[in-house]
């Protein structure tokens, strides 16, 4: 999903570069070198964009998941939503 919404944002930027350019006026060298340019730092900015979306969106389903499941136990008669998230016993062995 990064790689691909940053390739998006990155060609968008170039094809913008290059049609801003040729309109302008610009020479061919001119508009190709100001177009790679742009579509080097838009791949770095749509990257940056798309993996902090992802960390967002995986937080939020992680959290509504973790919310459906408690209500799932309570629902079933199972342990109370407090019980369900408590944190595991751990044992010592003699070594």
């Amino acid at each position: 999903m990064v790689g691909s919404i940053g390739a998006q944002v990155a060609l968008l930027a170039f094809a913008t570069a290059i049609v801003v350019g040729l309109a302008v006026g610009n020479s061919a060298a001119t508009v190709l070198t100001r177009a790679l340019v742009a579509m080097c730092v838009a791949l770095a900015v749509g990257r940056l964009a798309a993996w902090s979306t992802r960390l967002v969106l995986r937080d939020h389903l992680q959290r509504k998941k973790r919310v459906i499941d408690e209500e799932h136990i309570v629902a079933t008669g199972g342990a109370t939503p407090r019980e369900s998230v408590r944190e595991p016993e751990t044992t010592v062995e003699a070594g």
